[in-house]
């Protein structure tokens, strides 16, 4: 018995290797972050199936059946990927093991599709399969197996011999076996999202102190700061920044001759100004520097847009062939990102300086930096202890910016304008936490009705940054539309610290600094629809504020609603 054990130990390298082998696997990724598809999970009941097969093989022979490690791979199938995957890799090995023959060959047969499914049965129970669920589901299903083995294997005083000699080997080796294949995993998913934590922290330090210097454009002098900060911050061995036709910076290995206001030399370059895709170039020749000399050996380039037109790039270098890593990838693609935006908010404030419409001027002021950098800040505090979290606020970052660069006179509708308030409301949550609530009551027809861009937001925000933010215990912000005759009436209320008569008559005047998102709409909404259309504002200091207004009951594309 004991060297049966120590026999099925040495096996232990393999499924050490197997479950390394495993993550690797973009389907296996996914099934592990609960977003696999079908198709994924036929893939990956095959793939296990066939992990499971091999461990027959794996076996040592005793007794005229064999010792074996079938276990493992059919319930670490299960746990990962749910009954059917468990059942359906237990009952690919279990086929085959049937097809051997033997005394013992449909019992193992049975016992490893019955494995599977325990596996699968035990991963719908538990909220997270951790090692120690992995450690007592694989006892468990080696202890049915040993009963099964006894209750079908013939003639009964084998199976039983053979129970003796083989249960406490494979009960242990096989239990730890999966501990160890679900720890693996585990371990390996956790390091990558401490290194994708950590790349998003390092992406968005270097956005947090760039984009004061790229608000002002895409130019040599914004370029060069920016290029700066990058080459301290990532550790490569060359940045450069370019618009569509020569090098707006350069800092690094080659300085020498990629000079800022010069055509940029390589043909990585051209490439992806002509295509508007990464490229990576992992020799010299992929650069295709046209210095002979150029000690650049590696890069990635990536395109810098502005509302969907390449009208630069940004390229990190490595000086050894091969020497771009996937982290460089992600870094250069999510600075790309960020820097588009912000390009693209640049973009925006130079048309609104170039235009006569003020009041897209007045309301595109309202992207305000500290709520960006807020913004920012916490999103940082998030990388380290919740990346997905952070990773979802990125998003609604983005949502919220690409929004405000909508062009003014355009109308949008209702559902659309909600969506720009929630992923302001996401940002904001994120700081404040439960002590600010949003509550909808917004019947399900009206959210195709049409109305000014940029109208409810404003609102919102004032009424959580003079409202809400102010209150210790925080408070509500309520969204409320109804019918009126013909009119679709809607009302922003909080429950913050409401404002004293004097204050509101202010506001109303537009003469209060806590009123200029107000006033924007009010003037729009007066363009738009009349004076009857302005908002009415409402407010009982310690209770909180409403502001309300009508706009007609528009469908997009549909015309007037009919009234009820």
């Amino acid at each position: 018995m004991v060297s049966l054990l120590v026999e099925l130990s040495l096996r232990m390298c393999v499924i050490a290797t197997s479950a390394f082998l495993f993550s690797r696997i973009p389907m296996f990724r996914r099934m592990l972050s609960k977003m696999a598809t079908g198709t994924d999970k036929v893939f990956l009941t095959i793939g296990f199936g066939l992990f499971t097969l091999l461990g027959t093989y794996w076996g040592i022979e005793v007794k005229g059946a064999i010792a074996n490690s079938r276990a493992v791979g059919a319930v670490v199938a299960g746990l990962i990927g749910g009954p059917w995957v468990g059942l359906g890799a237990g009952a690919i090995a279990g086929v085959h093991r049937c097809s051997l023959g033997g005394f013992t060959g449909f019992a193992c047969g049975l016992s490893t599709t019955v494995e599977g499914l325990l596996g699968g049965l035990v991963s719908r129970r538990v909220q997270k399969v951790d090692w120690e669920v992995g450690l007592a589901t694989g006892l468990a299903a080696e202890l049915l197996q040993m009963l099964i083995l006894l209750l079908f294997a013939k003639p009964f005083v084998d199976s039983l011999e053979l129970v003796k000699v083989i249960s406490v080997p494979m009960t242990l080796v096989n239990g730890a076996g999966v501990g160890i294949f679900i720890s693996m995993l585990d371990s390996i998913k956790a390091e990558e999202d401490r290194i994708g934590a950590m790349q998003t922290q390092k992406v968005l330090e270097i956005a947090r102190l760039s984009l004061p210097h790229l608000k002002r454009g895409l130019n040599q002098r914004s370029a060069g700061y920016t290029a700066r900060i990058i080459l301290e911050l990532t550790g490569v061995d060359a940045v450069a920044i370019t618009d569509r036709e020569k090098v707006l910076a350069h800092l690094g290995l080659g300085s020498e001759h990629h000079l800022p206001g010069h055509p940029f030399l390589t043909q990585a370059t051209a490439r992806v100004l002509e295509q508007g895709t990464i490229e990576v170039a992992q020799s010299k020749a992929d650069i295709g520097c046209s210095q002979e000399d150029c000690l650049l050996e590696a890069g990635v380039v990536v395109p810098l847009l502005c509302q969907n037109r390449v009208v630069g790039s940004l390229k990190l270098y490595r000086a050894r062939a091969g020497g771009i890593t996937p982290v460089d990838m992600e870094v250069a693609t999510g600075l790309s990102q960020l820097f588009s935006t912000q390009l693209e908010l640049a973009e925006a404030s130079r048309r609104a300086e170039l235009t006569a419409q003020a009041e897209l001027t007045a309301l595109q002021a309202q992207i305000n930096p500290h709520f960006l950098f807020n913004a920012i800040n916490t999103i940082v505090s998030y990388c380290r202890t919740e990346p997905n979290t952070a990773r979802t606020l990125l998003l609604d970052l983005a949502a919220y910016f690409r929004r405000n660069l909508a062009q003014a006179g355009d109308f949008c509708t209702l559902k659309e304008e909600l969506q720009h308030v929630r992923a302001y409301l996401a940002l904001e949550q994120a700081r404040y936490g439960p002590k600010l609530q949003l509550v909808e009551d917004i019947p399900e027809e009206f959210l195709q009705v049409k109305l000014p861009r940029l109208t409810l937001e404003p609102l919102v925000e004032n009424a959580v940054k003079h409202g809400i933010a102010p209150r210790s215990d925080g408070g509500k912000v309520i969204i409320l539309a109804r019918q009126k005759g013909s009119d679709l009436y809607l009302a922003v209320k909080d429950t913050g610290i409401g404002m004293a008569a004097d204050i509101l008559a202010q506001v109303q005047r537009g003469a209060h600094s806590t009123g200029i998102g107000l006033t924007n709409v009010s003037e729009r909404l007066k363009n738009v629809y009349g004076a009857e259309h302005a908002p009415t504002i409402t407010s009982v200091p310690g209770v909180g504020t409403c502001v309300s207004f009508a706009v007609p009951l528009e469908v997009v594309g549909h015309g007037q609603l009919s009234a009820s």
